[in-house]
């Protein structure tokens, strides 16, 4: 008796997944197959089989972690309108670059038909011959069979906190003479008061004698 569940008709893949589940005697938890398809819960290691499986054009182990789940997670996006300029836009900005593609007809002077360039701002990294290529294939991959991609302009921006400071020295000069008293006014009625004194001296002789 078998003790597969799968049907007779199950493919050598599905066949390989049962026995490698069956190996592992439980350790393979349900809710961790659950998070397989989720770009934003898929175990990192995984995450080049989940751009596999969802066509991911353009794909770099060595992107952030942070980049490689946000490239999934917009890749329907991106295919839904592949071949538009919006398709474009939207798989540049998954890789973080802010981009203004200018078609022929809006070109100054205009350009030969059917061709368009781009001018991408880079944010926080620096412009190499690797982010160059980087744009070139983004673009290719995404934008219609039609259409010929004649040239990058790349520009490096960084966002950074601008402080400016300002000071003022200001003084005033002056002497320093001695001390002298300022002129004191009284104002008042004035009093004047006056005394005399008299003496008299009496001089007493001895009588004389016989007379």
């Amino acid at each position: 008796m078998s003790r597969s569940l799968l049907p007779s008709n199950a493919t050598p893949l599905e066949r390989a997944l049962e026995t490698v589940i069956a190996s592992a005697h439980g350790r393979l938890a349900p809710e961790v197959i659950a998070t397989l398809w989720n770009p934003a819960t898929c175990p990192v290691d995984l995450l080049p089989w989940l751009a596999w499986a969802c066509s991911v054009d353009e794909w770099d182990d060595a992107w952030p972690e942070a980049t490689r789940r946000r490239v999934i997670a917009d890749s329907y996006s991106v295919h839904a309108v592949k071949g538009t300029v919006g398709a474009v836009k939207r798989a540049l900005a998954s890789l973080g670059y802010d981009t203004r593609l200018i078609e022929w007809p809006d070109d100054e002077p205009p350009a030969e038909p059917y061709t368009f360039r781009l001018e991408v701002d880079v944010f926080g990294q620096p412009i190499t011959s690797h982010t160059y290529t980087e744009i070139e294939r983004t673009a290719l991959a995404a934008k219609n069979v039609r259409s010929h991609l004649t040239g990058i302009r790349a520009v490096g921006r960084v966002d950074a906190a601008v402080y400016a400071g300002a000071f003022v020295i200001g003084g005033t000069g002056g002497t320093v003479l001695p001390w002298t008293p300022s002129e004191i006014t009284v104002s008042g009625p004035s009093y004047a008061g006056a005394a005399v004194s008299m003496v008299s001296t009496l001089t007493v002789h001895p009588a004389r004698e016989g007379a």
